[in-house]
């Protein structure tokens, strides 16, 4: 995107292609004035982060200003930014932001990177590329199933962090995006709201929350008396536990409380749709089962497992999960090596029974992650990480995600290890 010889930009820089000045900092023939080559600068956000939401760019707003007295000397959007700029001598900052940052806000993550360059007489000054990394904190709310069954409409949590807060209702769906310092802060979530027609107020406080994190608040069923057997229901006793995921630069971990999983749950009735995407015309999914695929590449081609390498794996179904296993086929990745992390050849991600605290170590989602859900993603490049120790080798991991319909789609991720 915008590039041009730099022999050439040379040349055509004498003649000023593109001046960028402003009525507060002018520029003229008293004042001596370099060149700045915007075309080589390469507008990027950090990969390496499942937080992203979008590759897109384009809308990024560039800025410069001139560091001693912060004075903002132009502004574009990425995509019509120039590609030469004119500035009188001296020192500059440029900042590329996706957006506006905010205290609070809903789907709004904001991207940001800057850099300090300096603009001397007749040279060329280029900027480079920037890459660009979430400067605030995603927080998206979850609900079991057992306790979505019996929750009331007036259900809500709380979430302040920072200076920001946000209701998170029954059913929302949202990412709320919160400005922090970054050092670690503290996020304090209030849920209030009827749990099986008594009213319940659970606060829960989560530490060291930082900048660039995802944190996930998940909240289950508690009770401290035995269900009545006659008819099912739970006595007054009854309230819910919340448990805190922090995604940070592709690993996940949890923090929970004591949780009482419904023992006999049912699947969640379709409200519109579980999980961000499920929206009418957020990734189509065809009829006739899940569809599987990879984020950063074809997921029907082998992968070389390398330093960079993304792996995001994405379950795309218009009817509720009924489960999803992976079965590995590999002449290094034996029996004995994967007991030695808690895990077997036959993963049921569904029901992983005494592998789920390993499955969850590695980036896997379980459980009440997977059934009844309708979009499933999740991240297993740190598992790759364990594959390349293991020396060069070919290993090859079966999906078969079956939806509540008996619908079955299977898929292979094949990864290389040279």
């Amino acid at each position: 995107m915008k590039k041009i010889l730099y022999s050439l930009f040379t040349i055509f820089a004498s003649v000023a292609l593109v001046a960028c000045q402003n009525d507060k900092f002018p520029t003229d023939n008293e004042k001596e004035t370099g060149t700045v080559d915007l075309s080589t600068m390469n507008v990027t956000c950090d990969y390496d982060s499942e937080i992203l939401r979008s590759s897109n760019t384009d809308d990024f707003i560039i800025t410069i200003t001139e560091k001693s007295t912060n004075q903002k000397i132009n502004s574009w959007s990425y995509s019509e930014m120039p590609e030469v700029c004119t500035l009188i001598t001296g020192t500059y900052i440029i900042k590329a932001e996706s957006c506006t940052l905010e205290n609070a806000a809903w789907e709004k993550p904001y991207y940001v990177d800057e850099k300090e360059f300096k603009v001397e007489v007749d040279k060329i000054t280029a900027i480079g590329d920037m890459v660009c990394v979430l400067k605030n904190v995603k927080v998206t709310v979850e609900f079991s199933q057992d306790l979505m069954k019996i929750m009331g409409d007036d259900c809500v949590v709380n979430v302040n962090l920072g200076k920001g807060n946000l209701d998170f209702k029954k059913g929302e769906l949202q990412a709320g995006y919160f400005a922090v310092e970054e050092e670690s802060n503290i996020l304090v979530a209030t849920f209030r709201g009827t749990i099986d027609g008594y009213y319940d107020t659970t606060v829960s406080t989560f530490e060291d929350v930082k900048a660039g994190e995802w944190r996930i608040l998940r909240y289950s069923l508690k009770s401290n008396n035995q269900e009545n057997e006659e008819n099912g229901s739970f006595n007054t006793q009854l309230s819910v536990d919340a448990s805190c995921t922090t995604v940070e630069k592709d690993v996940q971990v949890d923090v929970n409380e004591d949780v009482i999983e419904d023992p006999d749950p049912e699947p969640q009735p379709d409200n519109g749709g579980d999980e961000p995407g499920d929206n009418p015309g957020d990734n189509p999914q065809p009829a006739d089962g899940p569809v599987i695929s990879a984020t950063t590449f074809d997921i029907k081609e082998a992968q070389v497992i390398t330093t960079d390498l993304i792996i995001q794996i994405v379950i795309n179904s218009e009817q509720p999960l009924a489960g999803l296993v992976v079965d590995i086929e590999s002449n290094k990745l034996t029996p004995g090596e994967l007991a030695t992390i808690g895990l077997a050849e036959h993963l049921d991600l569904g029901n992983p029974g005494s592998m789920r605290e390993a499955l969850e170590g590695l980036g896997f989602p379980v459980a009440e992650n997977v059934l009844g859900k309708n979009e499933v993603m999740f991240d297993i490049t740190q598992f790759a990480g364990l594959l390349a120790a293991l020396g060069s080798g070919t290993h090859d991991f079966i999906l078969t995600a079956t939806d509540e319909a008996g619908n079955e789609t299977t898929e292979t991720l094949t990864l290389i290890a040279e």
